[in-house]
């Protein structure tokens, strides 16, 4: 986290800050780009400015509030984020609710694994899906669905509930080292299962992972490297689009494909992470009997779920945004 704040911190000065927005509306054609970033420079760098200083009042703060600390220094990354590609917002007091919507009191005995979360079709999380989201959102999702779409929590999710995670972790081995020609050639084994697209023949499986290539990710290439189709040869600049892919996802130097239904891809990070902030930082507030509860004692094995999650949000979302950003102006950070 510390990394990626230091990065950061640099919007939080006027210059940087006008110098930085200017680049991003001018690369998007916007007319007066200029002007618009002197308009939007010091609600931008404040943005930031507070974004980091409730992350790290998170970093000490106990379990009992760290959720609410941890949602609304999110929500300001988010807005930060969000400020690059629209220099209207905030286009009016609708765009400034949060865009989700749980119930409030929990009836009977309380499971936080079937809470749901429901996008709405206003708010700061309907403004950035229609922004970044490349699927439809779904009417609802379960905190269940949710945690298991994340590949950071895999192991821990496993435990808790124990049912295996949708992420299978793949083989990522070193063919030929690094050359300038072609960077680093890696090796990738698909494992065979019995279940889900891993269980698809080796041409099938190709042709259901370029069916969901995303626009303009035109390095997305491989080659089969075996007779059997179950190892995938790729260069490093063409591993580095996988990333974009909904069917994968790199966490602390492991490659993890999603091997759930198709019709249940997950959620980009940045997505599940507010769903579920939001849900947790709701039960802090109102909740708190039953939080206090999951908080102060070692009653609940969700605890363990959520203090993973917690921990894995405030070292990678940070660096997940920072990613954005730098996509926006790669030489502004250099």
């Amino acid at each position: 986290m510390q990394d990626a704040w230091t990065t950061l911190r640099l919007l939080e000065t006027e210059p940087a800050a006008r110098r930085y927005l200017s680049h991003c509306y001018q690369s998007r054609g916007l007319p007066h780009p200029d002007r618009l970033a002197f308009q939007q420079s010091t609600r931008f760098l404040y943005t930031w400015q507070q974004a980091r200083q409730f992350y790290e009042t998170a970093h000490g703060a106990s379990l009992s509030v760290r959720p609410l600390l941890l949602f609304y220094g999110y929500v300001h990354l988010l807005k930060g984020w969000l400020i690059t590609c629209d220099p209207d917002y905030p286009q009016n007091s609708r765009v400034l609710q949060h865009g989700v919507t749980t119930r409030k009191r929990k009836r009977g005995v309380y499971h936080l694994l079937e809470d749901e979360v429901r996008p709405q079709k206003e708010g700061l999380f309907a403004h950035l899906a229609r922004l970044f989201a490349p699927t439809p959102l779904n009417d609802r999702y379960s905190l269940d669905e949710l945690f298991a779409s994340l590949s950071e929590l895999s192991g821990p999710y496993a435990v808790v509930t124990g049912r295996k995670s949708p992420w299978v972790r793949l083989d990522l081995g070193i063919v030929t080292p690094h050359d300038d020609q072609q960077g680093t050639v890696y090796r990738i084994a698909f494992p065979t299962g019995s279940d889900g697209p891993l269980a698809y023949s080796p041409e099938t499986l190709r042709q259901y992972i370029r069916r969901l290539v995303p626009d303009g990710c035109d390095a997305f290439l491989f080659e089969w490297a075996d007779s059997i189709g179950r190892e995938a040869v790729v260069t490093s600049a063409a591993l580095s689009e996988w990333e974009r892919h909904p069917l994968f996802s790199f966490h602390h130097g492991s490659l993890f494909f999603w091997n759930g239904a198709p019709e249940t891809l997950p959620l980009p990070t940045w997505a599940s992470h507010y769903l579920i902030l939001y849900v947790l930082s709701m039960l802090c507030r109102y909740e708190t009997e039953w939080w206090g509860e999951l908080a102060l004692t070692s009653s609940y094995a969700e605890r363990y779920l959520v203090e993973c999650f917690l921990d894995s949000h405030a070292y990678t979302l940070p660096t997940v945004i920072l990613k954005q950003m730098q996509k926006n102006n790669p030489l502004f950070f250099e």
